[in-house]
């Protein structure tokens, strides 16, 4: 059900928390627990693994995400940014064949002052195809793309992203497309201030969304998302 910051120009929605201590009347306190499938075609297989987030209003000490009963699964988060927004993130290791384990996720988030919340969220069985780049076109001197793919049955919109690595600090983000086709240069909207240098590698990003309902209009509902990563050299 949710993701990540200024690509959160695909996020934002919020559930209050559940908290251990009961004398707390606080509901200005909220967090947002939010795990999704991600899902990569590597070697013409189709490859599964899970993406976790949470950002929260207040100040976090730790995270740890509970699989459905008896999925034996535990996750914990670790801080990025600030200590605000945790996530889990998978390892070329954590991309398997088989898919993740649907139902509910617990989230215990500890804040900094030690008082306990609780948050769910519910993995649901929707899943779309991997994306694949038909046509990827780099112009070193102008800095311009083009970006064709194959259009995915169910996804609700597309997101292209540049980063100086895969899940790394972004370069860019592109609004919601609706289309299978992306152009834009670097006198485009939407790129950020992360330095650009000559002769680095970066890595451009295709990324289809399904959200858990079809009139979602936040990002803070994504069920799964599939993508497709190109290196290209600045």
């Amino acid at each position: 059900m949710k993701t990540i910051r200024a690509i959160v120009a695909i996020f934002m929605c919020a559930i209050v928390l559940i908290s251990c201590d009961d004398d707390l009347d606080t509901p200005s306190t909220q967090s947002i627990g939010d795990i999704f499938v991600r899902i990569v075609k590597v070697d013409n297989e189709i490859r599964y693994a899970p993406v976790i987030y949470n950002y929260s209003n207040f100040s976090i000490k730790e995270i740890n995400v509970e699989g459905p009963t008896d999925s034996n699964l535990s996750y914990d988060l670790t801080s990025y940014d600030s200590d605000t927004g945790f996530r889990w993130l998978p390892s070329e290791d954590d991309y398997t064949i088989d898919d993740v384990t649907n139902g509910i996720y617990t989230f215990q988030v500890t804040a900094s002052d030690q008082t306990v919340f609780t948050t769910v969220d519910k993995l649901l069985d929707t899943r779309i195809n991997p994306v694949e780049i038909t046509n990827f076109v780099y112009d070193e001197d102008m800095h311009s793309f083009e970006l064709d793919w194959k259009d995915i049955e169910g996804a609700d919109t597309y997101v292209v992203k540049i980063m100086d690595s895969k899940d790394g600090n972004y370069l860019y983000v592109s609004n919601r497309l609706f289309t299978s086709n992306h152009n834009f240069n670097i006198s485009s909207n939407n790129w950020t201030s992360f330095e650009k240098v000559d002769g680095t590698t970066y890595v451009i990003g295709v990324y289809a969304y399904k959200f858990e309902a079809a009139q979602a209009s936040s990002g803070y509902d994504i069920n799964c998302e599939s993508v497709e990563f190109q290196d290209f050299e600045w």
